[in-house]
């Protein structure tokens, strides 16, 4: 069976309201919608899989669906492994399914899901850990500037989606000019103690502590430009220099080459330890704002099997024989497929 994950909430459900009845429509006879519409009745799915474990779990939504779901779930199976994770996307940013080169249409991708699963075949997959933030899990973690754009992003009188995002980077650019008020809100630095690796920075302040096991934080900018460095651990970048000095590495970001050792430290790590001395520092998993409360650890979580959705179409041809030019798939299969250097490891 196919449990799929729906947000009625997410910003392609708010669209599309009858979106959650086609995706339905695309696993009928091999799997069924899960639509939750608060943590505790999240937590409770979570445990119901748990006792009887599908055979793919699908998440539509957008990164903050993600962690919500992948944080129940791996609280809910404990020890054991997931099974297989479907990335469906259907936010706004879709940064893990950007980052692996999975980005695929939602129904033709349950489509497939639901021939492969009629014929008993296993899914191939990639994989990719998680990061464990404190008791939760998600695959980005920032706080400082990273965190403090988000809380101007959210807070738009009209929504939020990629065209905010667009304008806060413009206005953001020309507040840098004059150093204005929006500036040094957004570029309010955290001040504390971080250790990575049971090594202390030598910074008191810094712009912003982040850490990742997928590359990209939105918009095609790949800030943890190591996280594909180990799959085993994770890409860790506290940046420190000011404000306009980042705007000399804003092309290198985007085409995946790292801001300079002049202005940030990255490595790879198995543990960042963060202590703010502000009571109640925002902080950023996956989209989602949080505070911290005390010190915040940060590890390796469990390696995921993450279901590669342009390799089920030859799973497909293997099973269905070349009569089905005309599944709704199809037409994709020559889009460029995930990133290699996962699927060799």
């Amino acid at each position: 069976m196919i449990a799929v994950f729906v947000n009625p909430r997410s910003r392609s459900n708010r669209r599309d309201p009858t979106l959650a009845a086609r995706l339905g429509d695309s696993v009928r006879g091999a799997g069924s919608i899960i639509a939750t519409h608060t943590l505790e009745e999240l937590d409770l799915a979570a445990q119901r899989l748990a006792a009887a474990p599908p055979w793919v779990i699908a998440v539509h939504g957008g990164d903050g669906t993600l962690h919500r779901v992948l944080t129940a779930l791996l609280l809910a199976f404990g020890e054991r492994p997931l099974p297989p994770l479907a990335i469906l996307g259907g936010g706004t940013m879709n940064v893990v399914t950007s980052s692996l080169r999975i980005r695929f249409p939602a129904i033709p991708y349950l489509r497939d899901l639901s021939v492969l699963a009629r014929s008993g075949r296993a899914p191939l997959t990639l994989p990719r850990r998680c990061l464990k933030v404190g008791d939760q899990f998600g695959f980005v973690f920032g706080n400082g500037v990273l965190a403090n754009f988000l809380e101007e992003y959210y807070g738009g009188e009209h929504g939020y989606g990629p065209g905010r995002a667009v304008y806060l980077l413009g206005r953001l650019f020309c507040s840098s000019i004059i150093r204005g008020p929006f500036m040094r809100r957004v570029f309010r630095r955290f001040r504390g103690r971080v250790v990575v690796d049971g090594q202390a920075l030598e910074f008191a302040e810094l712009m912003a502590v982040g850490a990742g096991t997928v590359r990209e934080v939105g918009l095609g900018f790949k800030l943890y430009h190591r996280a594909d460095d180990d799959l085993d651990r994770f890409g860790v970048l506290a940046i420190h220099s000011g404000a306009l000095a980042l705007v000399a590495d804003l092309w290198s970001v985007r085409f995946g080459r790292g801001i300079a050792p002049s202005r940030a430290f990255s490595a790879v790590a198995s543990r960042l330890e963060i202590a703010s001395e502000e009571s109640g520092s925002p902080y950023t998993i996956d989209g989602d704002l949080y505070r911290a409360a005390g010190t915040l650890t940060i590890t390796p979580g469990p390696r995921l099997a993450i279901v590669n959705p342009w390799r089920l179409q030859s799973v497909d041809a293997q099973v269905l024989g070349n009569g089905d030019g005309g599944r709704p798939g199809a037409a994709l299969a020559a889009a460029p497929g995930p990133i290699e250097n996962d699927v060799a490891r």
